[in-house]
């Protein structure tokens, strides 16, 4: 029972950081907004997947997703390094009104970062013996 109470509390994060990810995804457009809602839609399929239970091919799923979500939250913190340190040397210049902006991607990447490790730890490396699903 507790172990699957630790999926649900999984399934919750994962609706939990990937609908203001979807919201975010409009920051770039309507005509983009598709394409970069897609990951945090998989992401609320796999919470609404993680609710019931795992299986082992859904725990297959899980790792790769989050594998690569933590490349991209990575990816993510580094871009928002880059602006903020664009933005300071900007700002030396008289610009930088925007500077803050850099925070965004970070923020989105650590939290993405976050729920990656959290789910990788809790799903482990190894399949699940029991198939009941």
């Amino acid at each position: 029972m507790a172990h699957l109470a630790m999926y649900r509390g999984l399934s919750i994060g994962h609706y939990l950081i990937a609908v203001p990810l979807i919201a975010l995804s409009t920051l770039f457009g309507l005509i983009l907004a598709p394409v970069f809602a897609a990951g945090p839609v998989w992401l609320c399929v796999l919470g609404t997947q993680l609710w019931h239970g795992p299986s082992p091919r859904l725990c297959l799923w899980v790792r790769i997703t989050h594998l690569i979500s933590l490349f991209v939250g990575a990816l993510l913190i580094v871009m928002g390094v880059f602006a903020l340190s664009a933005a300071q040397r900007s700002a030396e210049h008289g610009g930088g009104l925007l500077g803050a902006w850099g925070l965004i991607p970070m923020i989105c990447g650590g939290v993405l970062a976050l729920l990656a490790v959290a789910t990788l730890v809790l799903v482990g490396p190894q399949p699940v013996a029991n198939s009941a699903r």
